[in-house]
């Protein structure tokens, strides 16, 4: 059934091809609003009219109160302050995105006449025990009473025009309302709902993130962003080089117009109760009249959380290289199942139990490329901290045999007469985050000494032939039992991120000097030969320093009988990733990490890194129980990248060094 799937969205994928090229332009953003002239304080109704049946919608309000929308027909969406204003609207469907922008669409005419209720906070997302602060901004006065009411505050009421400011003690979303009369007894109450968002007191300082829904647009678009920072920030001042407006305090802003050609550094500051941070991704914005690639694109992505329970949102971020202009995703199990934005800012939704693949489709002027990621999402019932399971390239229906060598001594997965020196069989997956251990079905297993070893190793898989060791074990031939499935431990776990090889590395002796080096003989099992047209190879052998494919060398289509014993565990590392603190942020002459309450590391390495990708200064530590200082004060003020490898798991944070001349 899995193969089916895969089928399915396989053929999705070439039928969207195709329909891009020819119904690319059926789509078409398009709206009315229930009124273009209103006085200040009034309200308008929006009522999409797009064609070629859109699935989403991302409206922009700039003047309102009400910024941004994602329903398809926003109502109530209020002006109080008299001007000409903008809407834009963009929306998408499985193949496609378009927008479009009234300039001037809403004019709001001065009231001087009657009341108008109004009010601001300072903070609209505040963490537990903060207070917020409410200015009455109400028109038409002198108003002779105000009545505030805040529900889940404290206090809850009051009577004055700016009241003290109002402390939340538990988290969740409340309403304020106010109510102003006028001199002739004229009322008006305005009234926002879910207005106050209160969070958690963060724990850790924050680490700001984020990410656009497009980076490569035309003159006269415009873009959306989304933050993806964590440890509970609840102040946001965002900077577009480019962009009009080209700042926001929203959390999400919307509707950011490039206007002119060039490439734009965009910049996040978040701020917390335990401290700020900065990230700057230069040049992210690429503004151009003409396709900018230079050679076809490569896709890759990344989701915030992968093991998952069951009505949870997961954000994916597209990190696909080479300028793609456009971008198509098919989420198998999900909601929405298909994007057409380069990162979908309001995430997948995933309800059911199950594992779920991921695909992206990348395409520019220069080409296309595609990437299907098998059983990428894992949703679970209930909360689930680790999810483990063996991977195998042996089919359900294949024998597992260990062939001699025709015309000469030893085996195929051995010590033979071709003297092979490594075997790797390559593991096409995504699923897994980590590998455990091998387990190793040995057929044979004779040491030329006592001492005589078989050295396991991993390598990584982006390459056409093993290249790239990342881990590597040598184990004792005599430990080795033959006919069983041997047990490879791997202490740490290997972190991974997509395809690798595994296989193991033999020596070979001629101890008693006959002139035949056979006097070691270690094997493993192997598929029996694929002979059929439609079969696939993923063994590959390595003799006298050169790789090739076992067809190439042996003349069949096989695969290694090795089971590989993978997990993926997002908690854990969530958990570390919150705990973990590098600070102080700004710096100066130092910085301090810590791994938090609890937690422990063996091994403990830092790498920091200057914009251009330099390494700056590497320290490896072991045995890390408090906290670890690391000089700086021969640095110069600027941001940096202080990478942590941290008992095979790889944590990022970036810290400004400022110095006083």
């Amino acid at each position: 059934m899995k193969y089916n799937l895969k089928l399915v969205g396989i053929v999705f994928f070439i039928i969207l091809s195709f329909s891009i090229k020819v119904n690319s332009q059926q789509l078409t953003a398009s709206f009315l609003a229930s009124a273009y002239e209103i006085s200040a304080g009034e309200c308008v109704n929006f009522t999409d009219m797009s064609t070629g049946n859109p699935t989403g919608w991302l409206w922009s309000f700039p003047g309102s109160e009400t910024p941004t929308s994602t329903v398809k027909n926003p109502q109530n969406i209020c002006y109080y302050t008299p001007g000409t204003y903008d809407v834009i609207l963009e929306v998408q469907n499985a193949t496609n995105v378009a927008s479009t922008s009234i300039t001037g669409c809403i004019t709001v005419l001065p009231n001087t006449s009657t009341p108008i209720a109004n009010f601001v906070a300072d903070y609209t997302t505040v963490p537990v025990g903060i207070g917020v602060n409410f200015t009455n901004l109400s028109q038409n006065g002198p108003f002779v009473s105000y009545a505030w009411s805040f529900p889940g505050g404290i206090p809850s009421q009051s009577n004055d025009e700016t009241p003290v400011p109002v402390v939340y003690t538990q988290t969740g979303t409340y309403n304020v309302e106010l109510r102003v009369e006028d001199e002739n007894g004229q009322q008006s109450v305005k009234l926002r709902q879910n207005y106050i968002k209160v969070v958690p007191q963060a724990t850790v300082p924050p680490v700001a993130n984020f990410v656009a829904d497009r980076t490569i647009i035309q003159p006269g678009d415009y873009i959306n962003f989304r933050d993806l920072s964590t440890g509970t920030p609840y102040i946001w001042k965002w900077h577009f080089e480019g962009g009009s407006p080209s700042t926001s305090n929203l959390q999400n802003p919307t509707g950011i117009l490039y206007a002119m050609p060039g490439t734009y550094d965009v910049m996040l500051i978040v701020e917390s109760n335990k401290g700020i941070d900065t990230l700057v991704k230069p040049d992210y914005i690429l503004v151009s009249t003409t396709d900018p690639c230079v050679t076809m694109p490569k896709a890759d992505f990344v989701a915030n959380q992968r093991l998952i329970r069951s009505g949870t949102r997961v954000f994916f971020e597209n990190r696909s290289t080479n300028l793609p202009t456009t971008s198509n995703w098919y989420f198998q199990g999900g909601y929405p199942t298909y994007s057409a934005t380069a990162n979908p800012l309001n995430g997948v939704e995933y309800n059911l139990a199950g594992f779920f693949d991921v695909s992206l489709s990348v395409n520019n002027a220069c080409g296309s490329d595609y990437l299907y990621k098998d059983d990428y999402i894992l949703v679970f019932s209930g909360p689930v901290e680790k999810y483990c399971d063996t991977i195998s390239n042996v089919g359900p229906n294949e024998s597992i045999v260990s062939p001699t060598l025709a015309g000469s001594w030893g085996r195929i997965g051995g010590h033979n007469g071709q003297r092979i020196k490594i075997y790797a069989d390559k593991y096409e997956q995504h699923s897994f985050t980590q590998i455990d251990a091998l387990f190793v079905p040995i057929v044979k297993a004779k040491g030329a000494t006592y001492n005589s070893k078989v050295k396991f190793i991993i390598w990584l898989g982006n390459t056409t032939y093993p290249d790239s060791i990342i881990w590597q074990k040598d184990v004792f031939i005599r430990n080795l039992s033959e006919n069983f499935f041997n047990t490879i431990e791997i202490n740490p776990p290997l972190q991974i991120e997509g395809p690798f090889f595994a296989g193991y590395q033999l020596t070979y002796y001629d101890t008693n000097n006959d002139g035949i080096q056979d006097d070691e003989e270690v094997a493993v099992s192997i598929v029996q030969d694929r002979n059929y047209p439609t079969a696939h190879n993923t063994l590959f052998v390595n003799s006298n320093n050169q790789w090739t494919t076992a067809t190439a060398k042996f003349g069949i289509k096989t695969s290694s009988a090795m089971r590989i014993a993978t997990c993926i565990v997002d908690v854990e590392e969530i958990k570390l990733r919150e705990n973990l603190t590098v600070y102080p942020n700004p710096a100066s002459d130092f910085i301090k990490i810590n791994l938090g309450e609890n937690l422990y590391a063996k091994e403990f390495s830092v790498k920091i890194f200057d914009l251009t990708g330099r390494v700056i200064k590497s320290s490896q530590h072991y045995n890390v129980l408090e906290e670890i200082e690391i000089n700086t004060s021969d640095f110069n003020s600027g941001l940096y990248l202080v990478q942590m490898d941290i008992d095979g798991k790889r944590i990022s944070r970036r810290i400004m060094i400022s110095k006083s001349y």
